[in-house]
């Protein structure tokens, strides 16, 4: 009778490497990590602004998010309830655990499974820092995009004022012209010509 020997038996304590994802966050590249900006008005007067990419207002564009999440280890403690021996080169011993149920629950391979909490820590180590380091390239692609561009603009008040003297004047003078065209006469001209200044 062939008999299928298993690294683990029921009854046994083990410990089970794992990962989870913890969230952290580049640098902010506007505020050199200050959360605040200085604001100059025109007027000369000097204000304190919550930095609008770190300080948690700025939510509208996503891709400008500092925000990013890493793999890191675990390892948990768990009692063997079950064991699923396999024949073959391919196939791997299954486990069942007390902690996560026996029949019914979370099937654990053995190649997760340790001795102790450090072959389980080391192991999940392993495994996230190849899964962080696939994950590399992209992360600071999409940091040096929220380095380069930003879809929030701050304008000088003067300048807008100026834009939008512009404007109402370009305005007038095409209601100038408008009223031109319908005179007659050169002292109808000279008429509304008057009117228009005194209106400015």
């Amino acid at each position: 009778m062939a008999v299928i020997e298993t690294k683990f038996g029921i009854g046994d304590r083990v410990w089970v490497a794992g990962r989870t994802t913890e969230k952290r966050q580049h640098p902010c590249p506007d505020c050199l990590g200050s959360r605040k900006w200085e604001a100059r008005s025109p007027a000369g007067d000097v204000f304190e602004v919550a930095c609008p990419r770190c300080g948690g207002g700025y939510q509208s564009n996503r891709s400008l998010s500092l925000d990013y999440s890493v793999y890191v280890p675990t390892a948990r403690q768990m009692t063997i309830g079950q064991v699923r021996g396999f024949a073959g080169t391919a196939d791997e011993t299954e486990y069942m655990c007390h902690e996560t149920g026996i029949g019914s629950g979370n099937i654990w391979r053995e190649s997760v499974m340790f001795a102790s909490k450090d072959e389980a820590t080391a192991a999940a180590q392993a495994e996230c820092d190849q899964l962080n380091a696939d994950a590399d390239h992209w992360v600071a692609q999409r940091y040096n995009e929220t380095a380069k561009f930003a879809d929030y603009q701050l304008k000088d008040a003067s300048i807008q004022a100026a834009e939008s003297s512009a404007s109402m004047l370009g305005t007038r003078v095409g209601i100038l012209l408008e009223d031109l065209e319908d005179c007659e006469t050169v002292a109808e001209v000279k008429s509304r010509i008057e009117r228009w200044r005194e209106d400015a």
